[in-house]
């Protein structure tokens, strides 16, 4: 018998992360943990706050049920009955299963996921992110990252602020600076602001207008100097490939959390494919999700991605992952995919039970 059990968990940020579109001040994450006789597997999916292309708590819990009656598997939730689930809830749940059901198969085969997918380096570079604030503590912030070792900074911006704290950041720090506007940007209304930004220095520019306006993405990629990177416009493999199509971006952004392990690996190689610089996107996530970014990462020697252990942002990390040394982030190297969680005080939202042939963990 295999039995799942998800753990709700809310982890508070050291420093509150101001985007265009809400206030980073906590996160939650999911923790699925799949037990199969006397082993264990985990995994951990951030969950997004409000409608979005990530997936919410609900839409995990929704997706799981889905999956597990089309499995035919008994279950017993804490959780009330959902309405049907959206493909995004449907992906994030399947990655979640999956990568739950991978620890277990590493655990008992005494392999990190970064053995397991031939990674024979020690450790990864990392990047750092900046909210909307004050110029001056902006670049404050910024110094402190500089100083902890990150090769590029990320400054969130909106069509209302954060000009002033990129350009105080742009003269603080000698690493790449990232303007992320999160696709608050509206193509016509906002063009004075948007032009602003276009002036300065900038790395590049990273999702500027919504998803839903990809052709008006393409067609300041052309029209401008200062490279595109795209984000919530690369949620699918589909997407990168209609923006590799149009020549849209640059630069993407893949996060683990919307494609799965199996399916971010594909997605940084079919980046690659159509012209583009994958990185990998972190969502304030745990140790254990950390750790899979991290890993991810270095099959991809690239761009540093969002992969820097919780302690540098969070006011407790559950999974207690190690923090970087000497401006590198270690790779997680026991068994599995990362650091098992500590559920103390975490909330179950949902029980499974399901059948499974016998035999040892796949």
């Amino acid at each position: 018998m295999r039995a799942f059990t998800l753990f709700q968990a809310t982890l508070a940020l050291q420093h509150e992360v101001v985007a265009a579109d809400r206030t980073h001040a906590t996160r939650t994450s999911l923790f699925l943990r799949a037990i199969d006789g006397d082993a264990e597997g985990w995994s951990e999916c951030p969950a997004a706050h409000g409608v979005g292309v990530d997936a919410t708590a609900d839409d995990v819990v929704a997706g799981l049920e889905v999956l597990l009656a089309d499995d035919t598997w008994e279950r017993r939730s804490t959780a009330g009955p959902r309405g049907p689930a959206a493909p995004v809830a449907i992906t994030a749940a399947r990655g979640l299963l999956d990568a739950a059901v991978l620890d277990l198969g590493l655990r008992y085969e005494q392999l990190s996921l970064a053995q397991a997918i031939g990674i024979t380096r020690a450790s990864v570079g990392f990047a750092g992110v900046v909210g909307i604030e004050a110029p001056r503590r902006a670049a404050d912030r910024a110094l402190e990252l500089v100083a902890l070792g990150v090769s590029r900074v990320r400054v969130k911006v909106s069509p209302r602020e954060g000009t002033g704290a990129l350009a105080a950041v742009l003269d603080a720090v000698t690493v790449p600076v990232v303007a992320d506007a999160n696709g608050s940007f509206e193509p016509v209304d906002d063009q004075r602001r948007l032009d602003e930004l276009l002036s300065l220095p900038l790395a590049w520019l990273e999702q500027p207008f919504a998803p839903s306006r990809l052709e008006h993405t393409a067609a300041l990629a052309a029209a401008t100097p200062v490279p595109i990177g795209l984000d919530e416009s690369a949620a699918t493999l589909e997407a990168i490939e209609e923006a590799g199509r149009r020549s849209a971006a640059r630069y993407v952004c893949v996060k683990p959390s919307r494609f799965g392990i199996r399916g971010a690996i594909e997605a940084c190689r079919e980046s690659v494919r159509w012209g583009m610089r994958p990185y990998v996107g972190g969502y304030f996530e745990a140790g254990l999700g950390r750790a899979v970014l991290g890993a991810i990462a270095a099959a991809h020697d690239d761009l540093d991605g969002d992969v820097v252990a919780p302690c540098t942002y969070l006011t407790s990390d559950p999974c207690a992952l190690a923090g970087p040394v000497h401006g590198r982030q270690p790779l997680h190297v026991t068994p599995g995919c990362g650091p098992i969680p500590d559920v103390t005080g975490m909330r179950v939202l949902l029980e499974l039970i399901a059948p499974e042939p016998s035999g040892r963990p796949s």
